[in-house]
């Protein structure tokens, strides 16, 4: 009998826990929005917590820059170097406007993106947008040896020392912030473990498509 009673109890609890993710799972069908933008400066950890993110909710991780170079067969450096940004530019709109046909997926933006309109506009229509935020200061200290970020470089494509990269941050952060902010979702990532930020990131993401949903209904 407390063996019969162990299992039906078993059984109550998954069957509670399979309808909480089938609920989660038709929230976002109706919803559409299986596709997760994760932006910010670079630095901010999109590609540290992408992955980790994409993990908790069942997805794909895209790293965009990545997909691109993929595509272009040249590292964005050399993109940069060859064809300049706004080329660059192009090849990002082209490389979402393959991705959004897509689902489940959590895509890590390239820090500039937002920039432009078309590419803005077509992620805002696509899917949610999470604003992965750090302090100047943090961003600076953890760019400050990266060799690989092109608008971090001077003007004849030298290193610049920790306080260029600090002014240098602010000057671009300052031009990005409004579309930055603009996001579903912002979570600062310099004062939690990378563990608890994810967590954190899936219980708001579950969140805001829950509620999301329920608006459209």
């Amino acid at each position: 009998m407390t063996d019969f009673f162990y299992f039906r109890g078993l059984s109550l609890t998954y069957a509670k826990s399979s309808r909480k993710q089938r609920d989660f799972e038709q929230s976002v069908v109706n919803k559409e929005h299986t596709l997760i933008f994760l932006t910010g400066f670079s630095g901010s950890g999109k590609s540290t917590i992408g992955p980790l993110l994409a993990n908790s909710l069942g997805y794909e991780f895209v790293d965009l820059d990545q997909s691109i170079e993929q595509r272009a067969g040249k590292t964005i450096n050399r993109i940069f170097e060859e064809k300049g940004e706004e080329y660059f530019r192009g090849l990002e709109l082209q490389s979402l406007t393959g991705l959004v046909e897509r689902a489940d997926l959590v895509i890590s933006l390239g820090g500039g993106v937002l920039e432009n309109d078309d590419s803005y506009a077509l992620i805002r229509k696509s899917g949610t947008m999470v604003y992965l935020k750090s302090p100047t200061k943090t961003l600076a200290r953890r760019l400050c040896n990266k060799t690989d970020r092109p608008l971090l470089k001077g003007d004849k494509g030298q290193k610049l020392s920790h306080e260029e990269i600090e002014r240098k941050i602010t000057t671009i952060l300052a031009k990005r912030e409004p579309r930055y902010k603009s996001a579903d979702i912002t979570v600062e990532t310099d004062i939690k473990r990378i563990g608890s930020t994810v967590e954190e990131l899936t219980r708001k993401i579950e969140r805001y498509l829950r509620t999301a949903t329920a608006g459209d209904q």
